[in-house]
């Protein structure tokens, strides 16, 4: 039989072979019936196989991956250790034990299962590939570093494990090895554009605003429009004292719009009936909930953020999703009229399509500057205030920021930035690479505001 689940090898030679003549026929109906995709009848073979040859080494493999692929994972950690039982040198097992106790969590174990693999076939790539992946997401990042170089020096031509290499060298405080591994990462596919994300932020990271430059105009010209590219080039340039630069990437004037809508939807008797029935559908949405921990810039206990705003039952969001649009539309075409060579108007969609989520802040904001990578323009909608922000003696707190970049980049040069005071009704567009916050605010009262962007389909 030869070994499913994209093992690179044979699979091994049956031991405690039962003398019924079935087996031999049992055991190819399998295979035939797995290769023919069919996989519930090979799954029952195997079974029927198991039933009077239960120490079948290369069934309970297959019957693994069947499992596996059913969604059955349980059962497949349990085939695969049958399998290993019965044959203790049986790498394929100990590798595919290793991926399905990835796919439940347990990576600690994976991480034995994958390193029994890699003692017994130590020239097989994949093993030393998937065991970087387990040992990258327990953080252990020194020895994910040796993982994937193993995997590497049997094949320094694969364009993900260098990067993956970069980013746990990255992790392990070996900046300089992480940069080159990026390099190499690039050097072999150079229109990857999450490459260059990897590198040009490690090198704004690092101070290194002249490679920065150079990396996203590299980014840009393999890669048109990008949106990361440009926000990162900006910071670079306003770095390097290149303020003029700079701002004509990030024009504060030219390309943030303010809507204030005053008329409401059909079907609203007001503004205020509508911003009131947005705000209680993202209150009573069902997938309002604290963003994890691993979305730092969204991350705050006193938060709340929906998933896909516009999904069904849209509600009052229908009615948004169609001022959206307009507003989009409206900007694109006033953007057409201007400068072509522009990096963000080199490549604009003439189709998009909307995502949405609403932003729930209550009593407090902490909203850390960001961008939205997979947009071309964004925007933001509010729908309920608190008093505070309209509060003289408070300043602008609970106010949109546009232009300040994250603390991480460490920029020297202060950076040119816009605060605008929001408004129920009120909707600003602003090109997805504009770094943008809340400012952070205390208040009794209940924040709610839509996002959303327009994500290019061509």
């Amino acid at each position: 039989m030869s070994g499913p689940g994209g093992w690179p090898g044979r699979s091994p030679t049956p031991s405690g072979t039962a003398a019924s003549p079935l087996l031999p026929m049992l055991r190819e109906q399998a295979m035939a019936q797995f290769r023919a995709g069919r996989r519930a009848e090979a799954l029952q073979t195997c079974r029927q196989i198991l039933t009077f040859a239960p120490k079948q080494p290369d069934v309970l493999a297959l019957a693994g991956a069947i499992t596996m692929e059913l969604g059955q994972t349980e059962e497949a950690v349990a085939l695969y250790e049958a399998a290993i039982a019965a044959k203790r040198d049986f790498a394929e097992a100990h590798y595919n034990l290793g991926n399905a106790l990835v796919r439940l969590g347990r990576q600690d174990a994976a991480v034995q299962a994958y390193r029994r693999a890699a003692k017994l076939r130590p020239n097989l790539l994949p093993i030393h590939n998937n065991l970087g992946n387990a040992l990258q997401a327990l953080g252990r990042w020194e020895e994910a570093a040796h993982a994937y170089q193993r995997a590497l020096s049997l094949d320094p031509k694969i364009a993900e494990l260098q990067r993956n290499h970069g980013i746990v060298l990255q992790a392990a405080g070996r900046a300089d090895e992480a940069v080159a591994a990026y390099r190499r990462a690039i050097a072999l596919k150079p229109d990857w554009s999450t490459a260059y994300s990897n590198l040009a932020n490690l090198l704004l990271e690092r101070s290194e605003a002249p490679a920065v430059v150079e990396t996203c105009d590299a980014w840009l010209r393999h890669c048109p429009s990008t949106i990361e590219a440009i926000g990162l080039k900006s910071i670079a340039l306003d770095e390097l004292g290149e303020r003029a630069k700079a701002r004509q990437l990030v024009d504060l004037d030219r390309f943030v719009r303010c809507i204030r809508f005053d008329a409401p939807p059909a079907g609203y008797a007001s503004m205020d009936a509508f911003n009131a029935a947005l705000a209680r559908h993202a209150l009573d949405h069902p997938t309002l909930a604290v963003p994890g921990e691993t979305t730092p810039h969204y991350h705050c206990p006193t938060l709340r953020i929906t998933e896909e705003f516009l999904a069904e039952p849209k509600g009052p969001a229908a009615a948004l999703e169609e001022m959206m649009n307009r507003a989009v539309a409206d900007y694109l075409g006033g953007l057409a009229q201007g400068d072509v060579s522009h990096a963000y108007l080199v490549k604009p969609p003439k189709r998009w399509r909307l995502t949405s989520w609403a932003a729930v802040l209550d009593r407090q904001g902490n909203l850390l500057p960001h961008i939205h990578y997979d947009g071309y323009v964004s925007g933001v909608y509010y729908c309920q205030l608190p008093k505070i922000i309209d509060a003289q003696d408070q300043g602008q707190a609970g106010w949109f920021e546009l232009g300040r970049p994250p603390d991480r980049f460490r920029y020297a040069t202060a950076p040119e930035i816009r605060a605008i005071q929001p408004r129920t009704g009120l909707m600003i567009l602003f090109p997805s690479y504009f770094y943008h916050r809340t400012i952070p605010f205390e208040a009794s009262e209940t924040r709610i505001s839509i996002a959303f962007d327009a994500m290019p389909l061509s």
